[in-house]
């Protein structure tokens, strides 16, 4: 059964957002950061005032942001800690577990101390409060595991942008701007539009969006 969609537009404007539990962050296209307080968006400052290009939040608060130059800066509670190694794709699912694609299209992913490199190659990247992980690759190919010790495995499809909330729930949005939801081994084309989705809740129950024109939009 296709999940049902009851969009509400936020006022602001973004390029990227995230969400996960209680949490939802955003970078607009200023490279600036904004966390959600129910009502409004906060403005958070970077670290150095430099450019945030990608950020994702785990149900743990955990929060990680990528810039364009490959650095990755994580969330201490009142600032920002430089993290080794690099990304310009990053997804997190909870502290010790956080996935990124750097500027060769590799996959690493850190488990609270160190980095292993995952074989594959993506162009973007999502990690589930379960471990699961889901990527799609330069050729737009969907490709997900388990977790990092499993192998990829292929599924049916086409994306540009990926979200995982656990094994049973993922979705994509393509070139076209569609929004499409994996149900059931499935995808099944969501009502609405966006270039970027993020999942906060199981099935489909948490959506957030951001459109072409910068609109921000959430359904549960």
């Amino acid at each position: 059964m296709n999940p049902t969609m009851n969009w509400q537009k936020v006022e602001g404007a973004l390029v990227e957002v995230s969400c996960s539990g209680g949490n939802v962050w955003g970078v607009n296209t200023n490279g600036q950061i904004y966390r959600y307080t129910g009502n409004s968006w906060n403005q958070i400052q970077t670290a150095n005032g430099n450019r945030a290009s990608a950020i994702s939040c785990g149900a743990d608060g955990t929060c990680w942001y990528a810039t364009a130059n490959s650095e990755l800066y994580s969330f201490n509670g009142m600032g920002w800690n430089k993290m080794p190694g690099g990304g310009v794709r990053v997804s997190v699912g909870s502290a010790n577990n956080v996935w990124v694609v750097n500027n060769r299209q590799e996959i690493w992913y850190w488990n609270g101390g160190a980095w292993t490199k995952s074989d594959g190659a993506a162009v973007d990247i999502s990690v589930g409060v379960d471990g699961f992980v889901g990527v799609v690759n330069s050729a737009g190919e969907i490709y997900t595991k388990a977790n990092a010790m499993s192998s990829w495995q292929k599924i049916q499809g086409a994306g540009t942008c990926i979200s995982v909330h656990d094994s049973r729930t993922l979705s994509v949005t393509n070139a076209a701007g569609e929004i499409w939801h994996l149900v059931n081994g499935n995808f099944q084309k969501s009502s609405g539009g966006g270039v970027k989705v993020s999942l906060g809740g199981p099935q489909h129950s948490r959506v957030w969006v951001v459109n072409a024109q910068q609109q921000i939009w959430h359904s549960g």
